[in-house]
């Protein structure tokens, strides 16, 4: 039987923010980036997915992990940490998967 104690994989409760709940200046819920930190599923704005990221990384975690909790993958992530956290350019081909 494979199954999971309830509680038996209780990794810390990452914080985005212990006093605000929203950042005016960047316009990014910091609720919604809290639920992507520890894995919650949540739909994220771009701002919020490079918010995320970059509080991700800040905290070790990898390439692949990060892009698994913002919804993007592994090249995009480093595109932006290249970048300085900014947002990069699509390529054309990739706007058009992606439906722009």
């Amino acid at each position: 039987m494979i199954a999971t104690r309830i509680g038996a994989d209780r990794s810390p409760y990452l914080h985005a923010s212990t006093t605000h709940t929203y950042d005016e200046a960047g316009d990014i819920d910091l609720i919604a980036v809290e639920h992507a930190l520890n894995g919650q599923p949540v739909t994220l704005t771009p701002a919020e997915q490079l918010y995320t990221a970059r509080l991700l990384h800040d905290r070790g975690y990898d390439l692949t992990a990060i892009g698994r909790r913002v919804r993007t993958d592994r090249y995009t992530v480093a595109a932006w940490r290249n970048n300085g956290w900014q947002p990069v350019a699509l390529h054309p081909k990739s706007r058009k998967k992606a439906g722009r």
